[in-house]
């Protein structure tokens, strides 16, 4: 008992140590400070609305479109160079045209900043802002930073109410429990076949059973041929050779008997 205890005792003291190393490691990184990491936040999310993606997009098209047709005049260095360049490009143009539709769903101006949350650690920290356009869209405006401060990920995400969420989550508790049953009713209905195969499968056998009974009933059955008594059968054939030979005064030697028919 007393080693339990101990042993209960050395867990916690363990996980308090590291809580508490993670927690110093947090105090002591001064660039995740909420206010700073809100204000930087700010900052990104106001050149999000006022920077024009869609005249964006069509620039950088432009350039790769232009540039591609230079390819006989390039060397082979500033080629490869400008294909860095160009695959770096193409990649800003995806999140150009997601930001295009984004605003094109929500809005392109800001009403105002309903909420800020934030979750820090001792290697990374996200700010989460609930933002509300003059289009009466609300969205949750995202930025992830590294333990520098340096941003390294933005994303925008719908605003999602407390009883759309339950709505949600009971929908998918209803296909998941839905999923479920029809898995079951699957399984009784296969168990259900292995039962009807096996009958069939039991007739099956029961009839060829009783074919072979009747073909060897009809075996035993069948009248059986007699054998002929071959012995009999010459002595017969002297003594009416013998009776022709003397009717006829003649010799038995040229006389042939061919067949008995016994009546």
């Amino acid at each position: 008992m007393k080693k339990k205890v101990s042993l209960i005792l050395c867990i916690l003291t363990c996980a308090l140590l590291v809580a508490g190393c993670n927690v110093s490691l947090t105090k002591q990184n001064k660039n995740f400070n909420e206010k700073k990491l809100e204000k930087q936040t700010d900052k990104y999310l106001q050149k999000w609305f006022t920077t024009d993606h869609k005249g964006q997009v069509e620039q950088l098209e432009s350039a790769i479109e232009y540039y591609d047709g230079m390819k006989d005049s390039l060397s082979e260095d500033e080629w490869n160079s400008y294909l860095e360049q160009r695959k770096t490009a193409q990649e800003q143009i995806k999140e150009y045209k997601e930001a295009v539709k984004q605003k094109k769903k929500f809005g392109d101006e800001m009403d105002k900043k309903i909420s800020t949350d934030f979750t820090v650690s001792s290697t990374s920290a996200t700010v989460n802002e609930t933002i509300r356009t003059t289009k009466g869209k609300t969205f949750i405006y995202s930025v992830s930073y590294d333990k520098d401060g340096n941003k390294t990920e933005e994303k925008i995400d719908e605003y999602k109410t407390m009883g759309a969420k339950m709505v949600k989550a009971g929908i998918n508790t209803i296909l998941s429990m839905a999923i479920v049953f029809c898995v079951l009713i699957f399984i009784s209905l296969i168990i259900a076949c292995f039962k009807v195969i096996g009958w069939a499968q039991n007739r099956k056998n029961a009839k060829q059973v009783d074919k072979a009974k009747a073909q060897l009933a009809s075996v035993e059955t069948a009248p059986q041929p007699v054998e002929e008594n071959l012995v009999d059968d010459l002595e017969l054939v002297a003594v009416i050779t013998a009776a022709i030979a003397a009717s006829e005064n003649a010799s038995a030697d040229g006389l042939v008997v061919r067949s008995i028919i016994r009546r």
